[in-house]
């Protein structure tokens, strides 16, 4: 799983109340599992938030990577209760239609996800779509800020562009920070950009005002 430690100290400095969560994983526990642990995590924190000198008004989602998934579904398709205000994705997983081609259909996270390790099944395909963020876009989300490495090549920059522009299409804010020069290692970032988590943390403010 990726080291997301890099946010705390930030996060921290800047005064916000943050909360580090777990949830299930693949392949012991198959697609909606995870999805689901997210999505009880946010409404315990709505309810709890003000315990810790939170505001339950102004939750945002952090996210990298198949965690990046996880926040942007959950701001494009949020079950009741769990609504936010803001969703910060890292080269997070939006299309996997698109990503399909990409990788030859050989995904072995996404199958064991879904319960095939040996092979997409009909089935399991047919799961897709409703698992991308991409296709729940509609009017009216939070708004999003996107962080992702132009030399990612395991969530490329194109898939976070198309990303994008479906949510500004639907006229919903989206903004898109590239960090030149880094991989998809989110402990690499600061080496192409030690002030990205600062440009982060500017976004929150004005978006949580």
């Amino acid at each position: 799983s990726a080291d997301i430690s890099p946010w705390f100290a930030p996060l921290t400095a800047a005064k916000f109340t943050w909360f580090s969560i777990n949830y299930r994983l693949a392949p012991a526990h198959r697609w909606p599992a995870c999805f689901d642990d997210l999505e009880t995590a946010i409404r315990w924190v709505t309810a709890h938030a003000a315990n810790y000198r939170g505001d339950p008004r102004r939750i945002a989602l952090f996210g990298h990577s198949a965690g990046g998934h996880l926040v942007c579904l959950a701001g494009t398709d949020p079950g009741d209760g769990a609504r936010v205000q803001a969703v910060v994705g890292f080269a997070p997983v939006t299309d996997f239609e698109y990503e399909l081609p990409l990788r030859h259909g050989v995904w072995k996270s996404v199958q064991n996800l879904l319960g095939c390790p040996d092979g997409f099944t009909p089935e399991a395909l047919a799961q897709l779509p409703a698992m991308a963020p991409v296709n729940h876009v509609k009017p009216g989300l939070p708004p999003f800020l996107i962080v992702q490495g132009d030399a990612d090549r395991t969530v490329t920059l194109p898939e976070s562009r198309r990303f994008q522009a479906r949510l500004q299409a639907a006229g919903v804010p989206c903004e898109l920070l590239i960090i030149s020069g880094a991989p998809h290692r989110l402990l690499s970032w600061a080496d192409s950009d030690p002030h990205y988590m600062d440009k982060v943390i500017a976004w929150l403010k004005r978006t949580l005002h």
